[in-house]
């Protein structure tokens, strides 16, 4: 029997996983954050949303924007793969205190275990970065060939 297609790297593939990891953990946090800035999606608005991270929470307005602009336009970048790292550093951070807040009190049902799960694929993309089907890869192979360096430089 042949193991080699079960058990061997293939870099395509792991190009295209992270596609697909990239396009759903950043369209649900996009979709969140939308939620919470612009009140899209069924969401309330930022308004209310500071209300909740006062009343429930106990944190300050400042806060409320820092986590939601996080989710919204961290949410964007990772769909489209641009800044990436930056953005699934700024994503880890978030879902780090939303773990801590929700608590690990019935962890697994109602507990913190999306944050959490959340908190796990934005440190895969921290650590594997975009791939090659993003906006940074095409920006680096780009770069790479010279492509952009001799276009900006005739421009200028």
């Amino acid at each position: 029997m042949h193991m080699k297609p079960l058990v061997e790297t293939n870099q395509k593939a792991i190009d295209i996983a992270i596609l697909l990891l990239r396009i759903m953990a950043g369209l649900i946090l996009f979709v969140a954050g939308a939620g919470k800035v612009l009140g899209w999606f069924g969401g309330f608005g930022m308004t209310t949303t500071t209300e909740l991270f006062k009343s429930n929470m106990h944190l300050s307005a400042f806060w409320a924007y820092v986590s939601s602009y996080a989710e919204f336009v961290g949410g964007f970048l990772i769909i489209i793969g641009f800044l990436t790292r930056f953005a699934a550093i700024t994503l880890v951070i978030n879902m780090v205190v939303a773990t801590l807040l929700v608590g690990f009190k019935n962890f697994f049902l109602g507990g913190a275990a999306y944050p959490c799960l959340l908190f796990v694929v934005f440190m895969v993309i921290v650590l594997t970065g975009p791939m090659l089907y993003s906006v940074d890869g095409w920006l680096y192979n780009k770069k790479s060939t010279g492509t952009i360096n001799l276009k900006l430089s005739t421009a200028l």
